[in-house]
Order: C-alpha cells, then structure tokens, then sequence
C-alpha cells in the first residue's frame, strides 16, 4: 500500500516528536540517513516485506527484527517498521525516513547534501569536504558520494539547494562563456 504524502508526513511528524521528547534528535538523525541509503536500490528486499504473498507478518517481522536489531537501531523506529509490514506499507519506509532526516535536519544544526564526482571518492576525501563545507555554512554537513561521469574532472558540491562547483566542466562553461561575451 502506498501511502498519500500527508500520512508519510504524519509519520515523520510522529517519530521527530519522540526523538525531541527522548532527547535523541541527533541519533534518530544519523539513523535515518543511514537506513536511506541502505534501503536504496533494495526493491527486493522491500516487497519481502510489503507482500503479505511474500512470507506471513511474523517471518517479515522477524526479518526487521534480524535485520536491523544487530546495526541497534532505535527501537522506535524498529517500531515503525514493524506497524509499516503490518500495514502492508513498507515500500514507504524510505520516504518517510526522509521527511523524518527533514525535520530532524531542522532541529539540529546539521545538514545533508550530495558530492558529485565522476568516480567514487574514499570516506577519508568525504570527511575532508564534509568539514570544508561546514566551516563554510557554519553547520556540520553529511555528504553522500554520487557519480556522474559528465564533470569531466574535479567535484560538485550540493547543499541547501546551493552548488559549489569545481568541476572542469563548470571551468570550460565559465571560460566559453567569457569567449561569448567578449565577441
């Protein structure tokens, strides 16, 4: 079952509530960004746990307990995850972990965004760029790598909708413009 965008909020409403009441905004936080990138690209694993024909509650239950309780993940959210399988409505997980890393994002002086790069960069080069930016907006930003192979060279860094570019490419379309200018 798909679920409208004003449940998936209340969902992520729902869970910012307990991380403030609990006083575990920032672990909530780090949890979410990490179960969105593990549940991305898992259409597999996801129906397992959407489909009632796939296995019956307790197994798909079992396997969120298996899953998720080794890598201690907030019990909360383990909750939710459940009622989600119970619902049939796991295929939402995802999106609601987003409107939830959203709010939480919100209340912690913290912010997320995407490094573009035309290979894969180490964790070690991320957590230099990671501090680069934050010194820069003046909140600790968490990036994710992503590929695109059109850079050329150099990165692309994107935070708050704002993009810092140091790619070859942006260079070669900064210099052909002034070309165009001048003629």
């Amino acid at each position: 079952m798909v679920l409208k965008d004003n449940v998936i909020d209340n969902w992520a409403n729902a869970l910012t509530k307990i991380a403030v009441k609990e006083n575990k905004v920032k672990k909530m936080l780090e949890q979410a960004h990490v179960l969105i990138e593990v549940l991305k690209n898992k259409n597999e694993f996801v129906d397992i746990l959407t489909f009632k024909s796939a296995h019956d509650e307790e197994k798909r239950i079992k396997i969120i307990d298996d899953t998720f309780s080794q890598f201690n993940i907030d019990e909360d959210i383990m909750n939710a995850f459940k009622i989600l399988v119970h619902m049939q409505a796991f295929v939402n997980a995802r999106d609601i972990l987003k409107k939830l890393r959203g709010k939480l994002v919100e209340l912690d002086n913290m912010t997320y965004g995407v490094v573009w790069s035309t290979e894969e960069i180490s964790a070690a080069q991320i957590k230099e760029i990671e501090e680069k930016m934050s010194k820069k907006i003046n909140k600790e930003v968490k990036l994710v790598n992503k590929i695109d192979t059109k850079l050329i060279a150099g990165i692309q860094v994107v935070v708050h909708n704002k993009v810092y570019d140091g790619s070859l490419r942006s260079k070669l379309d900064e210099m052909k413009y002034q070309v165009l200018k001048e003629k």
